[in-house]
């Protein structure tokens, strides 16, 4: 036989070893909060489409309509550009080599800082957004329009606050991994 044919026999016959189980169940979980996370943004974009298509459909639309719809013909694009760009998850991944899972997860990680980042700015410019709706119709609207106007301010101020929270505290573990793995990968 063949030194070659012998050689390639045996690599091909290789098994990676396994991962160890506190790792494959930590990915698993990571797996199940992604997967809840995408439903909660999927439902979220269903319920916003539903509302103003059967608000546009109806022809009921009321003011906070008005006021919401420009937001949302910007935000849901950008939101699902960055979503799907995002760098995929594989199981596979753990049972790699230390140094590529490294790179792998540090690139996961700065995809997810990089999404903070995101979203904080999303909400600023949603108070901005809110904040120039409500002097405009302060200034030129009726009582139905600046009803809507202090409840998109209301509502963009609330959303702000909870993505400044969120954002905080999820950049703080991400940053603490990301300096843990990053040393992993120099290593």
């Amino acid at each position: 036989m063949n030194f070659d044919d012998i050689l390639k026999d045996a690599w091909q016959g290789e098994h990676r070893p396994a991962a160890p189980g506190q790792l494959i169940r930590r990915v698993h979980r990571h797996q199940w909060r992604h997967r809840l996370q995408r439903m909660v943004e999927i439902t979220l974009t269903l319920v916003a489409v539903l509302v103003f298509g059967q608000s546009l459909m109806s022809r009921s639309i009321e003011p906070s309509h008005w006021l919401l719809l420009p937001f949302f013909v910007v935000f849901l694009p950008a939101a699902w550009t960055v979503i799907l760009r995002a760098p995929g998850r594989r199981i596979e991944d753990v049972t790699e080599n230390t140094r590529l899972y490294a790179r792998l997860r540090l690139s996961q990680l700065r995809a997810g800082l990089r999404d903070l980042w995101l979203a904080r700015t999303a909400a600023w410019v949603l108070v901005a957004y809110a904040v120039v709706a409500n002097t405009g119709m302060w200034l030129f609207g009726d009582a139905n329009w600046r009803t809507a106007a202090l409840t998109l301010l209301g509502f963009a101020m609330a959303w702000a606050a909870g993505t400044f929270w969120l954002a905080r505290r999820l950049r703080r573990s991400r940053l603490r991994e990301y300096r843990a793995v990053r040393r992993l990968a120099d290593a």
